[in-house]
Parts: C-alpha cells; sequence; structure tokens
C-alpha cells in the first residue's frame, strides 16, 4: 500500500482507519508525505507523529530542501541526488544534480546558502536518528519507507515509482475464513475494504470499494457474496482515479 499524508494535515481519521486494515494483514507500505511546495509542518514532526500515532518505524529515504516558498528541491538519500524544481510553478522536469553526499560543495552552486545548511543539519538528523531501511521489516509492515514529494509539481513521484518496483512484492496468497485464495486462482475473488454512501449527490447511491484478490473484475459479471451466500450481477463497476470515474 501506498500511505499518502498531506504535509500541512499529517495523519487524518480515514488514514488511522484503513492503516488498521493494513495492520491487520500486515500489508507493507510505503509513505509519501504530499504537497511540500506549499507551507506544511516541519519534516521531523510528521515523522514522529507516524512512529507515535501508528507505532510503525520510519525510514526517510529523501528529504525536502525547505517547504512552500523557501522550497528548493529534494534530496534522495539512496542516490545522493538533488532534484530541481523549475520555473514560477517550482515543477519538476528532470534537473538533477549528481552530488558526493549532503556536504558537498557542489550544492551551493545550485542552492541557496539556508538550503545547503539544511541539506547539510536536517539530512544528517534524519540518516542518523532514524532507523534505516530494512528490507524485512519493510515487508512485514513494521517499517515504512518515507517520501517527501509534490504530486501535483511532479516532485518525488519518480523515487516513489522507483521504490514501488524495487520493494513492493508480488501479488500473494490471501487467508479467508474457508480457505486460501492464490493469486494465480483464475476465478475472481475480491476483498470489500470500505463502503461509502451519497458520493454522487443526484442519486442514493452506494459503492463497496474492493481489492481484486485473484482472478479480473468484468463488467456484467455474476459473483457470490460470501457474507449471505447470495448471488450478485455486477452490471456497472465504477473505476475511480482521482475525481473522475468511468463504468
Amino acid at each position: 500500500a501506498i500511505m499518502v499524508l498531506d504535509a500541512a494535515a499529517g495523519i487524518e481519521a480515514q488514514t488511522l482507519k484503513l492503516f488498521e486494515v493494513c495492520r491487520l494483514r500486515s500489508v507493507p507500505i510505503i509513505t509519501f508525505i504530499n504537497k511540500i511546495d506549499r507551507e506544511g509542518r516541519e519534516p521531523f514532526e510528521l515523522l514522529d507523529e507516524i512512529a507515535e500515532k501508528l507505532a510503525l518505524d520510519t525510514a526517510p529515504m529523501s528529504w525536502p530542501v525547505g517547504m512552500g516558498g523557501l522550497f528548493e528541491g529534494v534530496y534522495d538519500f539512496e542516490e545522493n541526488e538533488l532534484y530541481l524544481p523549475e520555473g514560477d510553478g517550482k515543477e519538476f522536469k528532470g534537473k538533477t544534480v549528481k552530488v558526493d553526499g549532503p556536504e558537498d560543495e557542489k550544492l551551493a552552486e545550485h542552492l541557496s546558502a539556508d538550503g545547503v545548511a539544511r541539506v547539510a543539519e536536517e539530512g544528517l538528523l534524519a540518516r542518523e536518528g532514524y532507523a534505516p531501511f530494512d528490507f524485512e521489516a519493510y515487508r512485514n509492515g513494521d517499517l515504512t519507507p518515507v517520501y517527501f514529494g509534490s504530486a501535483l509539481r511532479n516532485n518525488g513521484v519518480r523515487d516513489l515509482i522507483h521504490a514501488l518496483s524495487d520493494f513492493a512484492p508480488a501479488p500473494r496468497a490471501q487467508v479467508a475464513d474457508v480457505r486460501t485464495v492464490e493469486a494465480t486462482d483464475p476465478k475472481m475473488s475480491a476483498f470489500v475494504f470500505k463502503i461509502q454512501a451519497n458520493m454522487d449527490p443526484n442519486h442514493r447511491d452506494r459503492i463497496a470499494f474492493v481489492r481484486v484478490c485473484s482472478g479480473k473484475l468484468q463488467r456484467g459479471m455474476k459473483a457470490k457474496l460470501v457474507r449471505t451466500g447470495k448471488p450478485i450481477s455486477l452490471s456497472a463497476p465504477q473505476f475511480f482515479f482521482a475525481k473522475s470515474r468511468i463504468t
């Protein structure tokens, strides 16, 4: 799972509920702290909140160079690379600088004096004060790698995608009440993890959000609702992307 946190709001009530679902099933979590190009809370405060509220160790993998109006870029600890936003919109368009570490003098060519000091001081505290990334602890759901960025401006998004590719597990078997559902099972099975009503004010609708565990969900197929044992026709499944939905 990817846990997206607002840099200003931190952990919100719905995030806590969804986290409990992940905790019950030891789902590995990658954290992305979003909207760092706006005014927000201090990165250390956000990391400590994750540890305190979720009892989850944090391993910062990148670090924001300033936030809001003082935002100058994102520093990647693993690659020792600085991602530099461009233009008035501070959007990342691919400009990077490779350095020898957070104290490399080359950083002064691209950052303000405050930015250089922030990378050196906060970077050292972040790497020394928090747990190093441990692959097994992450896979067990005990530790989360943390990335900072701005999805709207494309800052830090590449790191997140690489983390999914490098760390995230392949689909795995899911233990149900009466059997274990294999990810390779050709029959469609899905787990309902959330039900939300009245999403469309024009209709008295109720949507069940599902995670497909095996097979393929297709429009018009018939499934059995295990809780009641009754068949159900999936005549109008909805696929969501941000605010848009399609049948």
